[in-house]
This record gives structure tokens, sequence and C-alpha cells, in this order.
């Protein structure tokens, strides 16, 4: 994916600096997933800094929760704060399945002629829950990011998961995300 080293390098780099989120927000959103999931383990694709992971383990320290993401910068933080966190194009090179895989704010920035390859894959990695918090829209349409076109897509996640085989369990906007929508789906 052509992105991938725009994001792997100082790009992603100042969007990690740019973007530093306080994870604690987040974590009543999180308790809300886990307990109607119930996981016991987790996988977000594009962790970045681990926010995420962060507030899924202060609740939740017998989770295991990981990472993967492709910017080394955004690792390390993420490993400074004690997260298990891969550096890895390919996340299915992470051994084993998750309980719940997990994309925040990745999707919209999946190429279109990749994104069911990558969204069949997150499939594949979970073992019952797929959860997509990412930019609604009833049809794909691409929005200027950072004054870049080719980089930002809002689409209808929910609709394409179930496309692809998912069963639609619940829809919200959360609490601490940015106007993001979260789908939560099972297998």
């Amino acid at each position: 994916m052509a992105a991938v080293e725009l994001w792997r390098g100082e790009f992603g780099n100042a969007y990690t600096d740019r973007n530093q989120v306080d994870w604690r927000a987040r974590r009543p959103f999180w308790r809300d997933v886990m307990s109607v999931t119930g996981a016991r383990s987790v996988l977000e694709i594009g962790c970045n800094a681990g926010w995420n992971l962060s507030a899924i383990k202060w609740d939740f320290p017998q989770v295991r929760a990981v990472g993967t993401d492709v910017n080394p910068h955004a690792l390390e933080q993420a490993h400074t704060a004690g997260l298990e966190v891969y550096e890895c194009l390919d996340f299915r090179a992470v051994p084993g399945k998750f309980d719940l895989v997990f994309t925040a704010g990745v999707l919209i920035h999946i190429e279109p002629r990749h994104v069911n390859e990558v969204m069949a894959a997150i499939i594949d990695k979970s073992a019952k829950w797929v959860l997509a918090v990412e930019y609604e829209s009833n049809y794909e349409t691409e929005i200027e990011y950072r004054g870049q076109s080719g980089l930002c897509w809002k689409r209808p996640y929910g609709v394409m998961y179930e496309s692809m085989g998912l069963k639609y369990r619940e829809q919200w906007a959360p609490s601490g995300f940015d106007n993001c929508t979260a789908w939560l789906m099972s297998k």
C-alpha cells in the first residue's frame, strides 16, 4: 500500500506527536465494549501509541491486549507504556486468534482497492468479535486529510462487515473519539 510508507515516516511521527490522547476519557467506552464481548484477548490494528490498549488494560488487567502499528515512533511510546506491541505491515503475522480484533481510525486510511482485503484479514484474525471505530458515511467518500488526497475515506463500515458475513450487534457514537461511529460485529 502506497500510503504505508508515509505513515511509517515523519508524516506518521507528526501524527503521533500532534494527536496525544487522554486514554482515560475512553475508559467508559471500553468498559461497555468489554462487558458486552467478555473478551479475554484483544488485538488492535493500528494501535499508535497504545491509548486504547492502555484504557483496556487499566480496567481489565487480566485481558491480553496486543497492538500492531507501522510507525516505530508511536510503537516506542506504546512500549514505554508497558504494552505488548509489534511493528508489522501484516498483522496476520501475530500468532493466534483474538476474541476481539479492532481498529480505531485506521480503516479510514486504507486505500479503496485494499480495504476489503484488510477487513477480511481482520475477520480472519478474530475468534468472535470485530469492532470498527471509524468515520461514517452511507457511501465511500474521500475527504482531504492534512491537505492531501488519497489518505482518508468515510465509509459504511458496519454494512461492509455485514456483507462479509458478520452479524451487526451494536452501533453508537463512542465517547473520547473524534466524531467517530463504533460498529460492534460478531461472527
